[in-house]
């Protein structure tokens, strides 16, 4: 079983692109992201038991499932009220939480 954590947002500002400039774009203003938790399993019979536990988990605390044919994305949109650096070790903490809770149940 693997677990892939990340983040992805839309840009509020597109910005200006150059097509043959070598300066560096600065960063734009982000909003609506979510964090991603990535759930990989190989093995047919875990697989099974990934998703019924990935429905479990759907709608609860504003999360979201994605199914996927190797498992499942959880998402969860980002508290745009709180730090990021505070919300994004929050979600590591969690994911963590949860990545040892689904090995339990796949008894690895």
């Amino acid at each position: 079983m693997d677990m892939f954590i990340s983040m992805k947002a839309e840009n509020l500002n597109k910005g200006i692109y150059f097509e043959k400039a070598s300066v560096m774009q600065m960063p734009t203003a982000q909003g609506h992201g979510h964090f991603i938790a990535d759930f990989m399993e190989g093995d047919d019979d875990k697989l099974r038991i990934l998703k019924r536990y990935a429905d479990k988990l759907d709608g609860e605390e504003g999360f979201f499932i994605q199914h996927t044919s190797y498992g499942f994305k959880l998402l969860k949109p980002v508290d745009e009220d709180m730090e990021y650096i505070e919300a994004w070790e929050s979600w590591v903490k969690f994911t963590r939480r949860l990545l040892r809770e689904i090995e339990e149940v796949l008894g690895e």
